[in-house]
């Protein structure tokens, strides 16, 4: 009985609270349309941005790997450039998530609250 009361009076803190909930959120938000995080393959051949909100804001294709290794015309060195911008992407998109992971479980540290079940992917939208 005594649990659901604290449960109760914890909920009342958070609702209580709940202003800066909002307004610490979408600082957090706003931080991480700024954040640029970067991934390479190939040596630095294929170079990818993303920003904290999991989106590609540019790819860099090292010139010379056109030149030098890839000949459009032939399929395997298609492929094999298509294999290095998808990893530097996906390279990328993982450095995003790992920011915007740390991003709000600082928010949530500093509010004294536990991320949700499930991780950040509710926070993000």
């Amino acid at each position: 009985m005594f649990d659901n009361l604290k449960g109760m009076g914890q909920m009342a803190g958070l609702l209580k609270d709940l202003p800066k909930l909002k307004a610490r959120l979408a600082e957090v938000r706003e931080h991480l349309g700024e954040v640029r995080v970067d991934a390479e393959t190939g040596g630095g051949a294929v170079r990818a941005t993303a920003d904290g909100h999991m989106k590609i804001v540019s790819i860099h294709i090292e010139p010379s790997l056109f030149g030098a290794l890839v000949d459009p015309a032939l399929a395997d060195d298609r492929a094999m450039a298509e294999d290095l911008v998808a990893g530097a992407v996906n390279a990328a998109l993982a450095r995003a998530r790992e920011a915007a992971e740390a991003a709000f479980r600082d928010a949530a540290s500093e509010l004294g609250l536990p991320l949700p079940p499930g991780g950040i992917d509710g926070l993000l939208s």
